[in-house]
């Protein structure tokens, strides 16, 4: 057992993802002290940790406080040099942990580090390589659904790093307090960072060690955008308003507001998420110069792209082939790609696409290399055909200019 790492895992409700939790963590206890932090679970998840990975460490908490809160009760306990936090929906091997505490050893001056986080199931696709913060408060993940098959394997500075898989320096989190349980959930990575950042230390991506994250998995899209927003407005009055909701903050959430009301969409929820961050309080943080810079305008400038539908059609798919995350209703949309599956292992996969609005080159993928490419004029149709590598189960259907859409017609195996 590697005695210098303590992972945390904070569970709610995750009975659903058992299997995949029990795949992740198995490995971990060999190698470090594994504790799942559970927020008063009502479905059975700690006794069906404990059943299946005998001498797990479980903390039973008394309420859902949230991910910091999970994450702070660990936090207390902890006496590692370092702390991985790892989301319940995320996996990492032993090695990418080994790698990720090897490059703490050799960056004293950083607080923590975090690997390129991919989509679960997909290794082409970023979901995080850092975190930055926008102007009204608003979290991201730099490089988030971006189709990236040749990143960086460099060590570099970011302005934050994602908690949902990233490894701490326990001196530095017990210095700074912890997480601000005052935030429930969403964008508290971005406030632990800046805090850290404030001590004088840097926060690193691994480009060398690659993890897998389900994307949104911990709530749905509609509670999500709840307590984004509650996080918003709290990150905006502690770090950029002095305590307060800026004006050019209330502007735009007017804006928001009226423009759901006129559209007959709800919006009385948002006027009570702005007041809920204004009564969770919290003093304004003082920053040394450069550092809210550098995160609401990092360099270079990697802006995520948006958040695909789930795939919902079927249409030109045939016998063992289906959709994969990146299509929107069978074009691919503003994140500049499809991605593809089939039940089968290797085999010529053939599609038929067409680009209704305007031509390019368009290229299929498999995890590896490039099966296919070829134009598309505008209004065209073309066929890609490419031998997936032996054992191979995924293709992506990606155009090389990201403005362009190309619509799937038809696709076998």
């Amino acid at each position: 057992m590697r005695s210098g790492i303590t992972a945390a895992v904070v569970t709610w409700n995750a009975a659903g993802i058992a299997d995949d939790l029990v795949s992740t963590l198995g490995p971990l206890m060999d190698r470090c002290r594994v504790v799942v932090s559970d927020n008063d679970s009502t479905d059975g998840t700690p006794e069906i940790l404990r059943n299946r990975l005998p001498g797990l460490e479980v903390l039973r908490n008394r309420a859902n406080g949230g991910f910091g809160y999970g994450c702070n009760r660990v936090l207390e306990s902890c006496g590692t040099e370092y702390l991985l936090l790892l989301n319940a929906d995320a996996r990492i091997t032993p090695s990418g942990v080994d790698s990720l505490a090897g490059h703490l050893g050799r960056f004293g001056g950083a607080g923590g580090v975090q690997p390129l986080v991919r989509l679960w199931g997909w290794p082409l696709i970023t979901l995080s390589a850092g975190c930055s913060m926008t102007g009204h408060g608003y979290g991201y993940d730099m490089d988030f659904m971006h189709f990236d098959p040749a990143p960086s394997r460099l060590v570099d500075e970011v302005p934050c790093i994602t908690a949902a898989l990233s490894l701490w320096r326990t001196s530095v989190l017990r210095e700074i307090g912890g997480f601000d349980e005052r935030m429930f959930m969403y964008f508290e990575d971005v406030d632990l960072g800046l805090r850290v950042r404030g001590t004088g230390r840097s926060l690193l991506l691994a480009g060398d060690v690659e993890a897998e994250h389900v994307s949104g998995a911990s709530s749905g899209r509609s509670s999500a955008e709840r307590w984004e927003l509650r996080s918003a407005a709290y990150l905006t009055m502690k770090y950029l308003g002095s305590g307060k909701l800026p004006a050019y903050w209330r502007r735009s959430e007017g804006r928001a507001v009226l423009g759901r009301f006129l559209r007959c969409r709800p919006w009385m929820w948002r006027l009570r998420e702005v007041m809920s961050a204004r009564k969770a309080g919290g003093l304004p943080v003082e920053l040394p110069e450069g550092v809210i810079s550098s995160v609401l305008e990092p360099r270079p400038l990697r802006m995520p792209n948006p958040r695909p539908p789930a795939p919902s059609f079927n249409e030109g798919f045939n016998g063992p082939i289906s959709a994969g995350p990146g299509w929107d209703g069978g074009r691919t949309g503003p994140w500049g790609f499809g991605c593809i599956g089939t039940d089968k292992c290797g085999g010529t996969l053939e599609l038929k696409v067409c680009s209704p609005v305007s031509g390019g080159t368009v290229a299929l993928w498999s995890d590896s290399a490039v099966l296919d490419r070829t134009y598309i004029g505008a209004g065209r149709r073309a066929v890609l055909r490419g031998e997936l590598p032996a054992g191979g189960r995924r293709a992506y259907l990606v155009p090389d200019n990201g403005g362009q859409t190309v619509e799937l017609e038809e696709a076998h195996i």
